[in-house]
């Protein structure tokens, strides 16, 4: 595979695609993967002729390795699928002309639901967050910063890569207008206990820029999400809550409770930023769930 083209290929998805860091970073080891496969299946350098002509058999022989010899999964799979995809596609437009590939079709997912906390939970990690009830000049200040963290999380439903995002000067409004995937922005009201914990936090640092980062590490610069999984995961191992509580369990727990309280989906559906309802109505087969067993536990007909 010619790096130039590669890389040109990444440079599109990230310049005019606007394609978060993490998806490029996916799809050049993804077409680095492919590329070294397709070498050594065809026993030859990958050229463009040698990207003319490769056919859906050849990708799939490609997926199959990945699944036998590698044990990937099907959504590693299938991003591979994608990559690959979008490739060829950037690829016609720049004279390469193979649309073979059209016919290659995603691989079927098992359906998941996003877990969630249970309201009780939810209540003692929330309990768990806030700083003490002492003095505020003896509160470290990493604690206001946490508490503000995991209730924006909570509270708005953000995934963390827009949490983490975010600067003073977005905290200061009402309403938060968030920069989500493919560079969409959406409109989120701010709930007063999420933003009494903003302005508590912000009160404590009055000195930061208004454009310095609202979630700010030791040294000033944006939080990891490494350091929000961290923090989120203390506090889940002290409480000994479920394992699969992580900053993104958070969303799912917004999304999931505001459901279970009667909110409709397309309104679910804007608030978390989803381009397609499908993804949000993954979030139903909990809540139905949760209904059929009060219907089974309390329904005089179901326990017969």
């Amino acid at each position: 595979m010619k790096v130039v083209l590669k890389e040109r290929f990444l440079n599109f998805l990230e310049k005019k695609k606007r394609y978060s860091p993490h998806t490029v970073a996916a799809y050049n080891r993804d077409l680095t993967a492919f590329s070294k496969f397709l070498s050594e299946y065809k026993g030859e350098e990958i050229t463009k002729t040698v990207l003319l002509e490769v056919t859906p058999e050849d990708v799939r022989a490609f997926l199959a390795f990945g699944k036998m010899k590698e044990d990937k999964k099907p959504s590693t799979l299938n991003r591979r699928l994608a990559a690959i995809r979008s490739w060829y596609k950037w690829l016609y437009s720049q004279g390469v002309e193979n649309d073979r590939l059209k016919v290659l079709r995603s691989l079927k997912m098992p359906e998941s639901v996003p877990k969630a906390l249970n309201r009780k939970q939810t209540w003692d990690l929330l309990e768990e967050a806030s700083p003490p009830p002492i003095a505020p000049q003896q509160i470290k200040w990493q604690e206001r910063r946490n508490f503000a963290l995991i209730m924006i999380l909570y509270g708005l439903g953000l995934r963390i890569s827009e949490a983490l995002s975010l600067t003073r000067e977005d905290a200061k409004l009402g309403t938060l207008t968030v920069r989500g995937k493919g560079g969409k922005d959406r409109s989120i009201p701010i709930p007063l206990p999420v933003q009494s914990a903003l302005n508590n936090w912000l009160n404590v640092r009055a000195e930061m820029r208004d454009n310095a980062p609202l979630f700010p590490n030791n040294r000033g610069s944006a939080m990891t999400p490494r350091t929000a999984q961290r923090i989120v995961a203390n506090m889940r191992k002290k409480l000994g809550l479920p394992e699969h509580l992580t900053p993104h369990a958070l969303r799912h727990s917004f999304a999931t409770h505001l459901l279970e309280e009667g909110a409709d989906l397309r309104s679910v559906q804007e608030l978390l930023g989803h381009s397609s309802l499908a993804t949000t109505q993954k979030y139903l087969a909990g809540d139905i769930r949760r209904l059929a067993d009060v219907h089974h536990k309390a329904h005089p007909l179901d326990r017969k």
